[in-house]
């Protein structure tokens, strides 16, 4: 498993979203995931999403269960939330208190991001709270886990096309934000700072671009599939 993420730093993303804790030693990938719980097919395919680009095995992540996608999905919301964004806003904090007085408009860049922030997590909380009850509880009928008449009304109402409808694409700010630093601001005394931080937008870029390609191209189609499921089984 140790040569997997030597092969590529960026897997740690994977084995992030699937809560594998790291001190592999010298156990291969197998052993790992039947020791964490993992399913061994399930994470092989998304190694291969990150490590080939070009590369979405869509029909076969289809195949798993959706309570796994969906806890994958979680586990990323939380690093992000939790770590990942909050750093990027702590380094434009320190980026700002060293240039105030000698940038104009650099306050603008910190607005920018927390605006970001703002609409960043009204996503995951329509996510949280919504879509991911959602899927679970319709995954729960199909499954003749739950019936009927247990189930909270305004959770059952909801229907995948209507996340679809209010899916909006949070990737385009960064783009945007990446433009200001690399394009308007000159750089800070310490360079360093600087460049780390364009690093870390990119790389954040770069996950949730892998994360939305499991929410339109593998969450949604499955989603839509056991909704047809469902009516059938209720006609």
């Amino acid at each position: 498993m140790a040569d997997v993420i030597h092969s590529n730093i960026q897997l740690l993303s994977v084995i992030q979203g699937l809560n594998i804790k790291l001190g592999f030693r010298e156990k291969s990938v197998s052993e790992i995931c039947a020791e964490q719980d993992v399913d061994v097919n399930f994470f092989l395919q998304l190694t291969n999403v990150y490590n080939n680009e070009d590369y979405f095995p869509s029909q076969e992540l289809l195949n798993f269960p959706v309570n796994w996608i969906v806890e994958y999905l979680r586990n990323t919301h939380h690093c992000l939330i939790h770590y990942r964004i909050p750093d990027i806003e702590r380094q434009i904090t320190d980026i700002e208190a060293e240039l105030r007085g000698q940038v104009k408009n650099i306050d603008l860049l910190l607005k920018f991001f927390k605006d970001y922030i703002k609409e960043f997590n009204t996503h995951i909380e329509l996510e949280e709270q919504m879509v991911f009850p959602y899927v679970l509880t319709l995954n729960q009928l199909i499954n003749k886990e739950l019936e009927f008449k247990d189930i909270d009304p305004k959770v059952i109402r909801y229907t995948i096309n209507k996340y679809t409808e209010d899916h909006n694409d949070i990737e385009e700010k960064l783009y945007d934000l990446k433009s200001i630093l690399l394009k308007y601001l000159p750089p800070p005394p310490n360079n360093y700072k600087y460049n780390n931080l364009v690093y870390e937008i990119f790389r954040l870029e770069s996950d949730l671009n892998d994360h939305s390609k499991m929410e339109e191209r593998v969450l949604i189609p499955k989603v839509k599939l056991m909704e047809k499921e469902f009516y059938q089984q209720n006609k």
